[in-house]
């Protein structure tokens, strides 16, 4: 049997209910060229009969008998992979119809090892947002573009990009070489093992490739459905039940997902600066470069107290807390007061500040959407095909 193309993982912890519509949506690519590889953290049985429905011959099936901590799942379904490039799919996510035809045609102009994209977003009837149910973010945007992969590492650590604006194996193709490597290197692909693997991919990523391209144009559709841990990260007033479920099952608890040089907290910005801590220690320790200015983070928590006002005692009592850490006074009269916002369903085309109009949403209800497979075929519907090219 000859190598594909493309392994897709798709590691999942007892969620058929998503995990059917994300499969459906990978087994309807056209082409023969590619593996599914289900790796099933302690799942009910359930998964196991939705994934025996799948066609034999493109699917592989990992189960582990105990549940384990997110990165030690991924690693097991990653060496059950056999593509030349490969992906992470999460259990609520989608591929679009022509997912596989766009990375075909992106690897064939680029070249590219590593290629990547910030996906469409839709939010699932059960999200634990309620002001976002059932909701089509569609990103508008086409072509390509080459980047030095040092450069942007530089940009992630010094705070100029955020997490999505870097090639986290959940939104690229790694080229089986990049994983190798990695692994010959650090004996796993998702090390360190107590922190976000997402977010430490890109970094290793960016660390082992002198170049990667960016697809304007997503190739995914990312889902947020009431069990994903990314949403409950990032609407913390909402998240506190999942948070503790993902934290629990990750063994170390918050406290040991999170870096010494920081404060205990499920706030984003604490996260990702303990990711970026936590790869430095295990990627390039002695680069005077990469490095986390846990400052600018505690500005960062401060500036952002108003992302979520749902949740504004709960962030500032932390930047308060990381504050007395790093031995910086921090005079409350000047913090921004806590504001007040409307939250409600909201649907249509948004401009950005220059009045180009990037993304549009769709009331998912109206278009009789309910899972992301009809997401990804709206998508579809609403955008060119495109031929992809590279921004010069």
């Amino acid at each position: 049997m000859s190598t594909p193309a493309f392994s897709v993982l798709v590691p999942t912890r007892d969620r058929p209910a998503t995990l059917r519509h994300t499969l459906a949506t990978i087994a309807a690519q056209p082409g023969d060229d590619y593996e599914i590889v289900v790796a099933d953290n302690c799942s009910g049985p359930e998964t196991r009969e939705i994934v025996q429905a799948l066609e034999p011959r493109k699917v592989r099936y990992v189960r582990s008998d105990e549940i384990l901590p997110m990165a030690t799942n991924w690693e097991r379904g990653l060496a059950a992979c056999t593509g030349e490039f490969v992906t992470v799919l999460g259990d609520d996510d989608g591929f679009l119809p022509g997912t596989l035809e766009m990375a075909r045609k992106l690897i064939e102009v680029s070249g590219a090892e590593l290629v990547c994209w910030a996906p469409h977003t839709y939010w699932w009837p059960d999200t634990i947002v309620p002001w976002s149910r059932n909701l089509i973010v569609v990103d508008l945007r086409d072509g390509a573009a080459r980047f030095e992969s040092r450069q942007v590492l530089e940009r992630f650590y010094a705070g100029a990009i955020y997490f999505d604006g870097i090639p986290m194996i959940y939104n690229a193709f790694f080229h089986r070489g990049i994983i190798e490597e990695a692994i010959r290197r650090h004996g796993g692909f998702f090390v360190p093992t107590d922190t976000a693997p997402d977010i430490a991919s890109g970094i290793l990523g960016l660390h082992l490739t002198r170049t990667h391209v960016r697809s304007h144009r997503p190739l995914t559709v990312r889902g947020n459905s009431g069990k994903s841990n990314g949403t409950a990260q990032w609407a913390r007033s909402l998240g506190a039940e999942q948070r503790e479920i993902y934290f629990r099952e990750e063994r170390v608890g918050l406290k040991g997902m999170i870096h010494e040089d920081l404060v205990p907290s499920p706030n984003l910005r604490i996260i990702v600066a303990s990711a970026k801590l936590k790869c430095k220690a295990a990627y390039f320790p002695d680069d005077p470069v990469l490095k986390v200015d846990r400052a600018g983070v505690l500005e960062e928590m401060v500036n952002t107290l108003n992302f979520e006002p749902e949740a504004y005692e709960d962030n500032l009592r932390d930047a308060l807390a990381l504050a007395e850490k790093l031995g910086i006074h921090v005079d409350r009269a000047t913090l921004p007061p806590r504001e007040t916002r409307e939250r409600r369903l909201t649907w249509g085309p948004a401009a950005t500040a220059n009045g180009a109009i990037n993304f549009i949403t769709v009331n998912g209800e109206l278009a009789n959407v309910r899972t992301v497979a009809d997401a990804g075929r709206i998508i579809d519907a609403l955008l060119p095909p495109i031929e992809f090219y590279l921004d010069s």
